[in-house]
């Protein structure tokens, strides 16, 4: 089997393993949130990792594979630029809102000094752009045990949104029509990266954002190579073997993104482990992210000394409730608006008879 043959339509587990990954994250901040970060069961287990670093992994590869697809079948900036935006802005703005309704309700500055101070409009503006993140908010959390911070998740975003333009750009200069350019294209990029970082526009610049844009690069590179990956849960079965085993530690974390890259496309397209029935729900994993951590940090504030599984069954079932909502009331409406935006029929024939 090879992954190209079961990427097309939505008869795949795309949107319950973003779910997933949505709710490892409200898991890892659940022990952050409740001061035993040390005892998250990821962490315990490897050593090494966390539920956080799997459940952002597999975020970006799935959105790599997505978005280039969407280049590809849809070419074009404004096409593809309306689609990006359609996406990400209309539950970012309620996200936005959100934490500054839940930091004010947690804080002793008075709401109208609150809601009027330069901190606060700062906060409000950057990260609904989403180029840039501020973190805290006047008085907010200041107690918690893991104090300040109103909605950190939305650090991903901006790494996210310049991958966004990477692709484009690629998608351009024809780098996204052939296997072998994307996979040099990719190659030079990492390089640049650890050489120059300073020339790339990722911010931070660290280990966790590299790490995070080539998985999202291999995902890129895995829809353009679609029909020559084979499709093998017997080898994902091995890749994580292999990770274990392996007592000196050569290459574990290479090994371990390439492992989360392959596996995240596995547990999406292979049909033995298909869950249809999960499609006919909302695709809450977006609102489940970017609603969370105030929510959690909001819980933790007004009920102290919850367990962090009490703490993750609380806040999840509360965000969830508020993705649902979000989902139907903005994400869905908009996504429908993605039909007024498309490139040309004879332009997407092309894109995609180059990528066979």
């Amino acid at each position: 089997m090879r992954l190209g043959d079961f990427t097309h339509g939505r008869d795949n587990n795309i949107q319950l393993l973003r779910l997933l990954a949505a709710a490892a994250v409200m898991l890892f901040h659940s022990y952050v949130f409740t001061g035993r970060i040390a005892e998250d069961p990821v962490f315990v287990a490897t050593g090494t990792t966390d539920s956080s670093v799997i459940g952002v992994g597999c975020f970006f590869v799935i959105s790599g594979f997505l978005v280039t697809r969407s280049w590809l079948t849809r070419p074009g900036v404004v096409a593809f630029a309306a689609a990006r935006v359609l996406r990400i802005y209309p539950a970012l703005f309620a996200a936005v809102a959100v934490s500054i309704v839940l930091a004010g309700a947690a804080t002793q500055v008075p709401w109208r000094d609150f809601v009027t101070s330069p901190v606060t409009i700062d906060y409000a503006w950057r990260n609904a752009l989403a180029w840039e993140v501020r973190y805290t908010l006047p008085g907010a959390f200041a107690d918690n045990p893991y104090p300040g911070a109103v909605n950190g998740s939305l650090w991903t975003l901006p790494v996210e949104l310049r991958l966004y333009v990477a692709v484009a750009i690629a998608g351009m200069a024809g780098l996204l029509a052939r296997t072998d350019r994307c996979a040099a294209a990719l190659i030079v990029l990492v390089a640049l990266f650890l050489w120059k970082p300073e020339w790339l526009p990722l911010t931070p610049r660290n280990a966790s954002t590299l790490n995070l844009a080539l998985l999202f690069g291999l995902g890129a590179l895995a829809y353009v190579a679609r029909d020559r990956i084979p499709l093998s849960l017997g080898a994902f079965a091995v890749a994580i073997a292999a990770f274990i085993v392996n007592p000196w530690g050569i290459g574990r974390g290479l090994w371990f993104t390439l492992t989360v890259a392959y596996g995240t496309l596995v547990l999406a397209y292979h049909p033995r482990i298909r869950w249809q029935a999960y499609n006919r729900v909302g695709d809450y994993s977006y609102g489940l992210y970017v609603y969370a951590f105030p929510i959690q940090q909001t819980i933790a504030a007004h009920i102290p000394g919850l367990t962090p599984i009490e703490l993750f069954a609380t806040s999840f079932t509360a965000t969830l409730a508020l993705a649902a909502l979000s989902w139907h009331a903005l994400e869905r409406p908009a996504l429908a608006l993605k039909a007024r935006f498309r490139g040309s029929a004879a332009d997407r024939l092309r894109a995609s008879e180059a990528t066979r």
